[in-house]
């Protein structure tokens, strides 16, 4: 952002341009709105609009940044012990299903704007960088306490990446299959840590597979 509002005038301006933006990117797509529409729907000139942001791409980036926040405040500081089982991480990962819809533009199209923009690029490589030593510490404790099987640190690494990945990707895969149904973008909510669920599952170790969910849970 190109300026920091410091007057309440200011941060409802502000707070407009990105709530204007956030409903137009998440309806139309980010390649398919200007600056230009973003002024227009928000009630202000394009002049205004310049006067906080430098352009489109760091609209984006702010907005990303309060998702980023969002999710930090949603997992808070780091647990330990039974708080932070594999059942209670997967659904603290399911929880962030709103967020992922409030914000659905970024899961939809998330890779093409990093690749487009290498500022924004940097800092999701930073908070991917964070948050996979958190969940890697996490699976490292689930391994030592005897929740899932002894696996290597490589292993152990690649389970992580795995589950990250999928939990990046799985919401814009399935607004397609919602779309083609006629219902809208609107995927089940409980369709993410179904998928997680079922990429864990295997190496879960047998008393905590058998304590988890059925399938129609």
């Amino acid at each position: 952002m190109s300026r920091v509002p410091t007057t309440v005038t200011a941060r409802e301006t502000v707070a407009g341009i990105l709530q204007t933006a956030l409903n137009l990117f998440n309806e139309r797509g980010p390649a398919a709105v200007t600056t230009n529409v973003i002024a227009a729907a928000a009630g202000i000139s394009p002049g205004n609009l310049y006067y906080w942001f430098g352009g489109k791409d760091e609209i984006v980036r702010e907005l990303h940044a309060q998702l980023v926040a969002a999710y930090e405040a949603l997992w808070g500081v780091p647990e330990t012990g039974a708080a932070s089982g594999p059942e209670q991480v997967l659904d603290r990962l399911g929880a962030g299903t709103a967020l992922t819809r409030q914000y659905a533009f970024l899961a939809r199209d998330l890779f093409g704007l990093l690749h487009a923009d290498p500022v924004l690029a940097e800092q999701y490589r930073l908070v991917r960088a964070r948050r996979l030593v958190l969940f890697t510490d996490l699976a490292r404790g689930w391994r030592d306490h005897g929740d899932i099987r002894p696996l290597s640190d490589p292993e152990l690494d690649d389970l992580v990446r795995a589950l990250w990945i999928l939990a990046e990707s799985w919401f814009a895969f399935d607004e397609l299959d919602a779309d083609a149904s006629g219902g809208g973008r609107d995927p089940d909510s409980s369709g993410g840590t179904r998928y997680l669920r079922a990429v864990l599952l295997p190496y879960l170790s047998v008393c905590q597979a058998s304590a988890g969910p059925g399938p129609s849970e």
